[in-house]
C-alpha cells in the first residue's frame, strides 16, 4: 500500500482506494462462511438473534461466520492484518483505533433481477457517521458525527457484474439530514465527475471517513450478486 497515497486520498476526499492489499487466502475462508450463512437464511432456516439479521439490507453481523467454520475473532479480523493498514487507520482517526465487532457486517447485495423478496432494498445514500444518531424530523443545526471510519471489503469481484458502491468524492464535515439524501438533489448540489463507482477486483478495498456519502451501485444488466464484509473502526 501506498500509505501516504492512501492517507492524502482520505484527507481530501474521504475514501480511499485500496489495490490488491488484502491477502486473499484471509478473504476466502470469509467468502464460503458467508455463503453458507446466507444460503441458510434462503432455504428458510431461523437465524439465530445473535446474528442480527437484517431482511432490508440482506446482512448479518461478522460473528455469526463463526457457526460457519470461522474459528473465531482472529480469522474474522485477519484482514485487518494487511501491511499499511493499522497506520493508516491510526492517522485518520488520530488515535489509537480497535474493530468493533457489534459493528461490522456481511452483506448480500443482490442483482436488480435477482432481489429475494419486496422488503430487501439496497442502501440508498447515507453516511456511516450516522450511526447512532437520532435526527430531529427538519434540518436544522449542524449534528455531529459519530466518530469512526468504515473498511470495505468485496469478497468477490464487484462494480461491472455484480453490486459495489457508489460515492461522492468530497469530504464532508457534518452529517446531512436524511431530508436531503435524495438521489436528484444530491446530483444537484454535487458535480457529475465526484459520483464514483469504482471497479474491485478479489483484494481490493475500500476506506472510507464517518461523512463520506455512498450508498450501493447496482444496475439492472449486472448478472452476479455480491458478497462483502465491512468493518466499522473506532477509537480504542
Amino acid at each position: 500500500m501506498a500509505a501516504d497515497d492512501s492517507a492524502t486520498q482520505l484527507r481530501e476526499q474521504g475514501l480511499a482506494l485500496l489495490r490488491d492489499v488484502f491477502p486473499k487466502d484471509s478473504l476466502t475462508g470469509l467468502k464460503h462462511a458467508a455463503a453458507r450463512c446466507f444460503e441458510a437464511i434462503t432455504a428458510g432456516k431461523p437465524s439465530p438473534e445473535h446474528y442480527h439479521f437484517n431482511r432490508y439490507s440482506h446482512s448479518v453481523l461478522l460473528t455469526a461466520l463463526m457457526d460457519f467454520d470461522c474459528s473465531g475473532a482472529e480469522q474474522l479480523l485477519a484482514p485487518l492484518s494487511a501491511a499499511g493498514l493499522d497506520q493508516l487507520f491510526s492517522e485518520a482517526m488520530g488515535c489509537e483505533w480497535a474493530c468493533n465487532m457489534e459493528q461490522s457486517w456481511v452483506r448480500k447485495k443482490f442483482t436488480p433481477l435477482q432481489a429475494p423478496s419486496p422488503e430487501y432494498h439496497p442502501q440508498n445514500w447515507h453516511q456511516d457517521g450516522a450511526l447512532g444518531v437520532r435526527f430531529p424530523l427538519e434540518s436544522g443545526p449542524v449534528i455531529p458525527m459519530t466518530q469512526l471510519l468504515t473498511c470495505w471489503i468485496p469478497l468477490n469481484p464487484c462494480g461491472r457484474d455484480s453490486p459495489g458502491l457508489e460515492f461522492i468524492r468530497r469530504r464532508q464535515a457534518a452529517l446531512l439530514h436524511f431530508t436531503e439524501l435524495d438521489d436528484a438533489a444530491l446530483r444537484r448540489r454535487f458535480p457529475p465527475q465526484e459520483f464514483w463507482a469504482p471497479a474491485l477486483e478479489s483484494g481490493d478495498g475500500l476506506v472510507f471517513l464517518n461523512g463520506t456519502l455512498h450508498r450501493t451501485y447496482a444496475r439492472p444488466e449486472m448478472r452476479h450478486n455480491r458478497l462483502s464484509v465491512e468493518y466499522r473502526i473506532f477509537p480504542r
